[in-house]
């Protein structure tokens, strides 16, 4: 169900399905979509992968008694983001920390046997493939909720879930194959923290800066080169009127795009946006042999959800104009954010005010 495709389907329509469509697309249990759907309005991102790693689903990972102080030295001992503060016994418990020590890279506590350590791999392999899931329904149960604050934190998580690191860290480059937690500490040293700033270093300061021989800078710089560089231009034209976009209707988008207006009368005046979206790569970017996935997303200064699209970057080929209306308040200031679907480090965002 985590496949690109199925992703697609489910959230090109943030806004406008039921309850039980989107239970039924991701396959998660009655209890479990019980729970996704008591997240709070405009969640954080502990909230989100605390509600996340609460699916019943994952109570098939128990807490083994030789786990537990491995368990509790990464609570307190590894500077993981998010601590559990009451007593560490149960399945969420066991998902929330180690996905967190995971993509916080820093290396497991030496508080397991080989065998117990072998086995816990194996297990995180597979709560990342229900983790997967679930958040991506939490991003749908969030849209249908038109909470666009919501969806924007949601995506963050997934994308960090599915980058195996977290978005803002120099862990990003960890994404590189070939590159370490030794040859990222280098690089760091050199001030380079993230793939953007090594893919504009010359291949022998590569080599130099790690301690390698030709051809290893060049062939970095070959894996960095799909990495996705994004561009976005947005602005607002001008408030909606049906006479002068008459003949502009039949260029609107409406196959992968959705407006939190689609579905419930406006409660603000229509404006209409253009944004243009598009890379700076010499080629279509690709990524560990993906082409990836890219989701535009515009919110309110309330956090609403205003406008959501999502597309691969097959559709962005000599950029994509996408014409947009949007329910807003003269002078409400939007906050729109465009990145790839399962990569960190690839994030814009802009501010735009709403005015003519």
């Amino acid at each position: 169900m985590a496949e690109a495709q199925q992703a697609a389907s489910s959230l090109q329509t943030l806004a406008s399905e039921t309850s039980h469509e989107i239970q039924l697309r991701y396959e998660i249990s009655a209890s479990t979509f019980k729970i996704l759907r008591e997240i709070k309005s405009k969640p954080d991102a502990r909230d989100i992968l605390r509600n996340a790693c609460s699916a019943t689903e994952f109570k098939s990972f128990p807490m083994k008694k030789e786990e537990t102080a491995f368990f509790r030295a990464i609570n307190d001992n590894t500077g993981i983001p998010y601590q559990v503060k009451e007593f560490i016994s149960q399945p969420w418990h066991k998902v929330y920390l180690l996905v967190q020590i995971d993509l916080l890279k820093t290396g497991w506590p030496n508080k397991l046997s080989g065998p117990s350590r072998k086995e816990l791999t194996k297990e995180l392999a597979r709560m990342y493939k229900l983790l997967d899931r679930v958040l991506r329904c939490l991003v749908d149960i969030l849209g249908e909720r038109g909470d666009g604050k919501g969806v924007y934190v949601a995506l963050e998580v997934l994308r960090c879930v599915k980058a195996g690191v977290w978005e803002g860290s120099d862990s990003q480059l960890l994404q590189i194959e070939g590159i370490g937690q030794a040859k990222k500490d280098k690089l760091v040293k050199a001030n380079i923290k993230n793939i953007k700033q090594l893919s504009a270093v010359e291949f022998y300061n590569i080599e130099r800066i790690l301690s390698r021989n030709p051809p290893f800078g060049q062939t970095i710089l070959h894996k960095v080169a799909g990495f996705p560089r994004l561009t976005l231009d947005f602005e607002i034209i001008g408030p909606y009127t049906p006479d002068s976009t008459a003949n502009s209707k039949s260029s609107a988008p409406h196959e992968d795009n959705r407006s939190a207006t689609d579905t419930e009368k406006p409660s603000k005046p229509l404006w209409i946006a253009r944004a243009v979206l598009g890379f700076n790569n010499e080629k279509l970017p690709h990524w560990k042999g993906r082409t990836p996935w890219l989701t535009l997303l515009a919110q309110g200064d309330d956090g609403r959800l205003v406008w959501f699209w999502r597309g691969s970057a097959n559709r962005l080929v000599d950029k994509k104009e996408i014409i947009i209306g949007l329910g807003a308040k003269q002078n409400e200031k939007l906050q729109v954010s465009f990145a790839c679907e399962e990569i960190v480090g690839t994030l814009i965002e802009k501010d735009i005010r709403v005015s003519v």
